[in-house]
């Protein structure tokens, strides 16, 4: 499905109603007066970041019975020592989707390390709010995209982690199912938009002589699992309807999946979990696991038949694993502002990870793959 569908657009402007001019001088609501000018910018995309308008801000949930209201059978067990690496497509999905399990693995002892694909610099009405700009410019989003960088830093510090622990790849936002569907190889790299650059703008980004073209991300995703060799790895659910989130997934299984095809047994036995942001009706309602039943990579019917098989596993969050989580959801700023309700859709007491099983590791990017005509 298109990230350019009308009524993703639509779902953005119901967050975003109030019809007001934004560049009043009044610093109030900005960016909700920003939503009757959104459409492109520059011959950009809008940038797509919900599924549906987002709900009311949660009830507060009793815990420890927060697993009661998921229907998850098994709950994930934390075992001493993990080492788990976790893939956010932007600045606040690891926390939104395990903001909790970072929290449970480094008390179990573990060492965790978190991997920003993106620095979230596509957001095109935030970034008109922030340059105080009726049309931004390449500059304004690299400027977001640093402040995102810096909002990254802060928040995994609130639950726990360094800023060394925070490994930033720089690829470009909105733009990552380009790389896998039309940009692999690096004599056709993908130019962001947004950005104007063809390569990682930022000095903090683990390397900035790599091309925006899907082998390049799957070798730089390559290299930071076998730099961290992580026991545990949490990904985007290949079914997540946003085309970085879906993408993201795949192209993590696909590089374990040739890490697995290597000589001996390294990365044979390591535990991948997916977590979902952008799903119709989740987490704000249990409708979500029936309409999920099938869906294949980003709503198609791609690999729907393996991912169905995938198991659901809840993880209840002790009150100070949620008050973490709310602390670091709060040191996004520019998303809080943006986006407050939905965000706060999150806080509730479990995260929920579907487990995937070696066969559905080999067989998601290899089926997807096959859907682009790519060799597997």
């Amino acid at each position: 499905m298109s990230r350019r569908d009308p009524w993703r657009r639509a779902a953005l402007a119901a967050l975003l109603a109030a019809v007001l001019p934004v560049y009043s001088g009044r610093p109030t609501n900005a960016l909700e007066q920003a939503a009757a000018t959104a459409g492109l910018l520059n011959n950009a995309p809008p940038r797509p970041r919900l599924e549906a308008p987002a709900a009311p801000e949660p009830p507060q949930i009793h815990l420890p019975n927060a697993h009661n209201l998921v229907f998850a059978k098994k709950e994930l067990q934390v075992q001493p020592h993990v080492r788990l690496m976790v893939f956010a497509p932007h600045p606040d999905d690891e926390i939104l989707g395990a903001g909790g399990l970072i929290q449970r693995v480094l008390a179990a002892g573990g060492t965790v390390r978190v991997v920003f694909v993106t620095n979230g610099d596509g957001y095109v009405d935030a970034v008109r709010v922030e340059a105080r700009k009726a049309h931004a410019q390449a500059r304004d989003f690299i400027e977001y995209g640093e402040r995102r960088h810096d909002e990254a830093l802060r928040a995994v510090q609130d639950i726990g982690l360094h800023a060394s622990d925070a490994v930033f790849l720089g690829f470009p936002d909105d733009g990552i199912d380009d790389l896998w569907a039309a940009h692999w190889s690096e004599n056709k790299p993908y130019v962001s938009p947004y950005t104007r650059f063809a390569r990682p703008p930022y000095k903090d980004s683990l390397s900035r002589h790599v091309d925006y073209a899907g082998s390049e991300l799957k070798d730089e995703i390559t290299r930071t699992l076998r730099a961290f060799n992580p026991t545990w790895i949490v990904l985007p659910d290949p079914r997540d309807r946003h085309p970085d989130h879906c993408t993201t997934g795949v192209f993590v299984l696909d590089a374990l999946r040739a890490l697995q095809l290597e000589p001996g047994d390294r990365f044979d036995h390591v535990e991948a979990l997916t977590y979902l942001v952008h799903y119709p009706d989740y987490p704000a309602s249990a409708a979500w696991i029936k309409e999920i039943e099938g869906a294949g990579v980003g709503g198609s019917l791609t690999a729907g038949r393996v991912l169905t098989a995938a198991p659901w596993l809840t993880l209840p969050l002790t009150p100070a694993e949620l008050a973490g989580k709310q602390r670091a959801i709060a040191a996004y700023q520019t998303q809080v502002q943006a986006m407050k309700p939905f965000l706060n859709q999150f806080l509730r007491g479990f995260e929920l990870f579907a487990e995937l099983d070696a066969k559905q590791v080999a067989t998601v990017p290899r089926e997807y793959a096959a859907r682009f005509r790519r060799p597997k």
